[in-house]
């Protein structure tokens, strides 16, 4: 009977998990289909009957049980937990699109629904409650300790992308506006050339500008959400020669033979460091290898000698 009532629970609970994955992903889209709704048009719109009834679940179910669990979210998390969880998504490029409360949600979520997996398939042979238990808080360490790794990972990964794309970004930028073009229209004309994460912030720091900021302003958020020192050194060259007046080209070209120059500096820095981390698995796997393959007839020999 208890094994009937776990089987259950797992099951509505994995049930919930997946609701919760789908909201968290789709969140912005449910919240912009909300506010679209009562400005549709039903009457001109034909919707199967079976979309309308999947929209009204969705409306109806799917997303007040998201935006409760988001609540009860944000009131136990503080704050400054919140805004810290934000920059390192921004950091990392926002993967899959998640907010701060629907990452802890998701890996609240999801820690839960292992820990119930694995009282479901080893309480009935477990002798010792003690070992399930220990077992279960280490699954829950070794979750949380994976989707910060997993974060950090995707903000290395990010920001190396964005510093090995930067000299032929700013190179086609210098030669745009060399032809003739403005920073602004180069740097757009650039980024839908250009696929990848250092387009898609300078496209949202376009963006920005057309609501009303300043290129300063603009361009400043930009540096703040990056978290590459290439790419802050060269908004900072930026925003000073927008400033003073200096030729934008020039400035530009200097600062993509600096930044040719500094990752030729951190590869020769690299190879460097290349012997030093050889000289690790040499001692461990390599040197006792050959001590057992040149000394071990020797020794075989000594110990026959003595008996």
């Amino acid at each position: 009977m208890a094994a009937f009532l776990l089987w259950m629970i797992s099951f509505a609970f994995f049930s919930i998990l997946f609701v919760t994955v789908q909201i968290s992903v789709n969140h912005n889209k449910l919240q912009i289909d909300r506010r679209l709704m009562p400005l549709v048009d039903t009457s001109i719109s034909a919707e199967p009957e079976e979309d309308k009834e999947l929209l009204s679940f969705k409306m109806r179910i799917l997303s007040p049980m998201a935006e409760k669990l988001r609540g009860f979210i944000l009131k136990r998390t503080p704050k400054h937990k919140l805004q810290e969880m934000e920059n390192k998504l921004r950091d990392a490029g926002n993967p899959f699109g998640l907010t701060g409360p629907n990452f802890i949600l998701l890996r609240l979520v999801i820690t839960i629904g292992f820990i119930l997996l694995l009282w479901v398939m080893f309480l009935p042979s477990a002798d010792q409650m003690a070992k399930l238990i220990f077992l279960s808080i280490f699954a829950a360490l070794f979750i949380n300790f994976y989707a910060n790794y997993y974060i950090t990972a995707k903000k290395k990964q990010r920001v190396i992308e964005i510093e090995k794309s930067m000299p032929d970004f700013f190179d086609m930028v210098t030669v745009s506006i060399e032809a003739g073009m403005g920073l602004d229209s180069a740097l757009r004309r650039v980024c839908k050339q250009m696929d990848g994460p250092l387009s898609k912030e300078f496209l949202y720091a376009l963006e920005d500008m057309k609501l009303g900021k300043s290129r300063k302003n603009a361009l400043t958020d930009l540096r703040n959400r990056v978290a590459s020192e290439f790419l802050k050194s060269v908004i900072s060259a930026i925003i000073q020669a927008d400033q003073m007046g200096i030729g934008m080209s020039k400035v530009l070209q200097a600062q993509t033979q600096r930044i040719r120059e500094q990752q030729r500096q951190k590869v020769k820095e690299q190879a460097m460091k290349a012997p030093v981390k050889m000289l690790i698995p040499m001692v461990l796997f390599i040197f006792p290898t050959l001590f057992i393959v040149l000394l071990g007839p020797a020794v075989i020999q000594l110990i026959a000698g003595w008996n």
